[in-house]
C-alpha cells in the first residue's frame, strides 16, 4: 500500500551534514546543517534505528554506531536494490524505502520510531510512538515547517533538516556542563566517541562491564550503547557530561570514586539518584547495574486540552504497581515497556535520554536497557528515587498540577 511519507534523507559523510529531498531539483545545493549537541544525538538514534532495521532484514550495517558511515551506506543501497526502491533514493532513506523497510519488517520500524520520538520532543508529534508511518508523523512534520514559515508539504529537505534541528536544540536545550567539557584525545591520540573502533574502545566496554555499566557487545565499536553507558559514568564520577572517553574519563575508570547504591535498602529494588541523574539496578543475587536516566525538569508545561501541569519526579520509596511490555500511549507521548510505580509515574523507556532533566516527570532510560529490565523486574519490587540537591519533592510535596509523563 503507498503512503504519502517525510523523506528523511542522511547526509553520506558525516552527521551534521546537509539533508536534500528526493523530490527537489538536482542541481540544488547541499545545505549544512548546524552543530547543534542536542539536536545532533537525536539524529544519531535516528541513523541508530536505520542501523537497527538493516540489521533485522539481514543487512549488515556494522555496530550500530548512529553514524551513517560507508558500511551503513552500502548496507542501505544493497536493501534499496533488493527491494527496487527507485534508483534516485540510492543512499537515502526517502518514501519508497521507508514503505519497502514497513512492508518487510516483522515488526516496528526503529527508525520510524525514533523519528516519532524526536518530534514528541519538540512538541509537535502526538500520535503513538509505534514505528509505523502514519498521518500523524506526516503532519508532526508538517508543524515543523509551519513553525519554521517554509511550505508545509511534509518533505524534509535542507531548509526543514535545518529548522527541525534549531526546534529541536530551542525545545531540548543542552545545558552549560559544570565541569570542563571533556576534548582531549586519550593516551592513543584520539578521542573516543560515536564511531571511533579498535581495542583502546574494546579495553573501554570491558572495563565499563566489569564496573556494572551496560556498554553494549565488547566488538570494539562506540556505539549508542557505549556513549550511553560513559554518560552513566561521567554522571557517577560528577565528570562533564558528553558521553565521549577522553583522558578525565580514562583516568576516572582506573579509579573510579562515584558512590554506589545506599546499604540497608530493599532487594531486589530500582535505586534513582536524581541529583546524578543514574539508575542502581539491585538485583537479589546483590549484582548492581548502573544505568543512564532522565528524570522530570521541574518546568510547567502545557497538557493536551487545556491547562498545565508541572514535570517533577517525586522522591520516596515505592513498589512498581503495574508493568506493561512493549509501547504504551500516554497524554504527551509513548511510554516503552513502563514500569509504573506511582500513579502515573514510571520507568519506562525512550529514543531520547539526554545527560539532564528533560522529562515530564517519568525516569526515562534507553529503549534497550528498558527491554533488558522489563523480565527482571516484578509487580511489588522496591522503586527509591532520592535527590541530595534537595529540589525534588515527595509524594505530598508535589504541586497540585504535577502529573507523570513522557
Amino acid at each position: 500500500m503507498k503512503r504519502q511519507l517525510v523523506v528523511v534523507c542522511i547526509a553520506l559523510t558525516a552527521m551534521s551534514t546537509a539533508c536534500s529531498s528526493s523530490h527537489a531539483s538536482k542541481t540544488a545545493p547541499k545545505t549544512a546543517v548546524p552543530e547543534l549537541a542536542s539536536a545532533t544525538a537525536a539524529v544519531q538514534v535516528i541513523v541508530s534505528g536505520l542501523q537497527l532495521d538493516l540489521q533485522q532484514l539481514g543487512h549488515d550495517p556494522g555496530d550500530v554506531s548512529g553514524r551513517f558511515d560507508a558500511r551503513t551506506k552500502i548496507a542501505l543501497e544493497k536493501f534499496q536494490r533488493d527491494a527496487t526502491v527507485p534508483s534516485a533514493e540510492s543512499g537515502l532513506l526517502g518514501p519508497a524505502t521507508a514503505s519497502a523497510l514497513e512492508a518487510r519488517l516483522p515488526g516496528a520500524s526503529e527508525v520510524v520510531r525514533a523519528l516519532q520520538s524526536a518530534l514528541t520532543d519538540v512538541g509537535v508529534f502526538k500520535g503513538t510512538i509505534n514505528g509505523r508511518y502514519g498521518a500523524d508523523t506526516l503532519n508532526a512534520v508538517k508543524a515543523v515547517q509551519r513553525k519554521a514559515g517554509l511550505v508545509a508539504d511534509g518533505y524534509i529537505g535542507p531548509e526543514t533538516a535545518a529548522a527541525f534541528l534549531r526546534l529541536y536544540a530551542q525545545k531540548v536545550p543542552e545545558p552549560t556542563p559544570s565541569g570542563p567539557v571533556t576534548t582531549e584525545p586519550d593516551a592513543t591520540g584520539a578521542l573516543l566517541k560515536l564511531g571511533s573502533t579498535g581495542a583502546d574502545v574494546t579495553r573501554l566496554q570491558q572495563r565499563l562491564r566489569l564496573l556494572g555499566y551496560r556498554p553494549g557487545s565488547n566488538d570494539g565499536t562506540y556505539q549508542a550503547a557505549t556513549a550511553g553507558a560513559v554518560l552513566a559514568f561521567q554522571k557517577s564520577e560528577g565528570l562533564a557530561r558528553d558521553g565521549t572517553a577522553g583522558p578525565s574519563v580514562q583516568a576516572a575508570l582506573a579509579s573510579p570514586h562515584g558512590a554506589g547504591p545506599r546499604s540497608g535498602l530493599a532487594v531486589p529494588r530500582i535505586e534513582v539518584d536524581i541529583a546524578r541523574q543514574i539508575a542502581f539496578v539491585v538485583l537479589a543475587d546483590q549484582s548492581v547495574t548502573i544505568l543512564n536516566i532522565s528524570s522530570g525538569n521541574g518546568e510547567t508545561y502545557k497538557v493536551p486540552g487545556g491547562g498545565t501541569d508541572v514535570a517533577d519526579t517525586p522522591v520516596g520509596s515505592f513498589t512498581v504497581e503495574r508493568k506493561i511490555q512493549g509501547d504504551e500511549k500516554a497524554p504527551l507521548g509513548t511510554l516503552h515497556s513502563p514500569l509504573y510505580f506511582y500513579k502515573g509515574w514510571a520507568v519506562h523507556g525512550s529514543a531520547s535520554v539526554p545527560a539532564y532533566p528533560a522529562s515530564h516527570g517519568c525516569v526515562r532510560v534507553s529503549n534497550v536497557d528498558a527491554d533488558w529490565l522489563f523480565p527482571l523486574v516484578p509487580v511489588r519490587t522496591a522503586v527509591v528515587l532520592y535527590d541530595t540537591t534537595g529540589r525534588s519533592p515527595g509524594p505530598k510535596g508535589l504541586p497540585s498540577n504535577a502529573a507523570g509523563g513522557f
